[in-house]
């Protein structure tokens, strides 16, 4: 699969899953990012080479990775093979539920509001990605 094909994948599975999901596809390099429910479900980096070492995903699938990690860190990141998107979709459902367990329904949906309009005229990423349908 292509670069265009995973991510066209896991946005027509997580939208119908419920995800709000912010696209952003890179000018520069051959990366698509995927921002879930405006950051609160974290984000998703497809590419076919390694990243910025500053720059830290939660969720990280492309050709380029031959085999499933755990890397523990601040937060945990996560580091699929391009044939395991149903398994990544899993990762992304549970973790999704323990936050709305933890926090309840309707402070997740405030946590949402709360970073779409506190960053929505941040430069880069929160100003170039759109929401995907």
């Amino acid at each position: 699969m292509t670069i265009n094909e995973i991510a066209d994948f896991l946005c027509k599975k997580l939208s119908d899953e419920g995800f709000v999901i912010q696209r952003y596809d890179a000018y520069s390099t051959n990366s698509i990012y995927l921002k879930l429910d405006y950051g609160v479900c974290n984000s998703i980096r497809i590419s076919d080479h390694p990243g910025k070492k500053h720059l830290k995903y939660r969720y990280n699938i492309g050709p380029n990775i031959t085999e499933y990690k755990e890397v523990k860190d601040r937060f945990p990141r996560y580091y699929y093979r391009a044939d395991k998107l149903n398994n990544l979709i899993k990762k992304i459902l549970k973790d999704r539920d323990l936050k709305k367990k933890r926090y309840g329904e309707l402070a997740y949906q405030n946590y949402m509001k709360r970073n779409k309009q506190k960053k929505s005229g941040d430069r880069g990423f929160w100003r170039d990605a759109r929401i995907v349908s």
